[in-house]
């Protein structure tokens, strides 16, 4: 299987200059994170990129030459549907795994080849703030709760490479103008699941007593 890590945001809510795939964890930046875990899981990865794409391609070149990754780059903002028609074009094989550059989880590829058809995996959410139930008229807190009874896309997803060029568009979103129209498999995944969207978030992830081993 090959990879295409979408990584072209401006990562607003970072409140920093740089993109956000360089900001780090743990010492270590975001796209480093994603891509030491893919290493020797997949067979290539493809770089789309879109916000201050030469300071992040010139990292990756100094950080991993001997590596085989390849980058997709954005003239103009293509959105995630278009970014990701975009690097297809870079990739081969039959299944494609996608994902957000900004989604860190544990999760195996391997686990999804066995579907054989188009996969998106979800998971329980954890709230990030505090739930509040009544018990017998009084307020009971259950702190950063997981919803049991619900389920959300982690932003990672294994595509049928030739279905999705067809159905991606040039420009547009593949969460709301792709995903809805397209038959996919659901992969529930049971273990680590972070979204790094603001300093906050970062801040909260690093202090998780569930880290997998690659963030430890």
């Amino acid at each position: 299987m090959q990879a295409i890590i979408l990584a072209g945001g401006k990562g607003t809510r970072m409140e920093s200059p740089i993109p956000k795939v360089l900001m780090e964890i743990g010492g270590k930046s975001i796209i480093a994170h994603q891509i030491d875990y893919l290493l020797g899981k997949v067979d290539k990865i493809v770089l789309a990129l879109g916000f201050q794409a030469d300071i992040v391609a010139e990292y990756i070149k100094e950080k991993y030459p001997d590596k085989n990754i390849a980058l997709s780059f954005e003239d103009e903002p293509l959105g995630t549907g278009g970014a990701t028609k975009k690097a297809l074009g870079l990739t081969a094989g039959k299944f494609v795994l996608v994902l957000n550059s900004d989604d860190i989880t544990d999760i195996n590829p391997a686990e999804l080849e066995k579907y054989g058809e188009s996969t998106i995996i979800v998971a329980h959410p954890r709230l990030p703030f505090g739930l509040i139930e009544e018990d017998d008229g009084y307020a009971k807190f259950i702190f950063n709760p997981i919803l049991e009874d619900k389920l959300v896309h982690v932003g990672w997803h294994m595509l049928n490479r030739e279905e999705y060029l067809q159905a991606l568009p040039d420009k547009g979103s593949i969460e709301s103008d792709v995903f809805p129209k397209m038959k996919l498999r659901l992969h529930l995944h049971e273990g680590f699941w972070g979204a790094l969207n603001s300093k906050k978030d970062i801040e909260a992830f690093e202090k998780r007593k569930d880290l997998p081993e690659q963030l430890n």
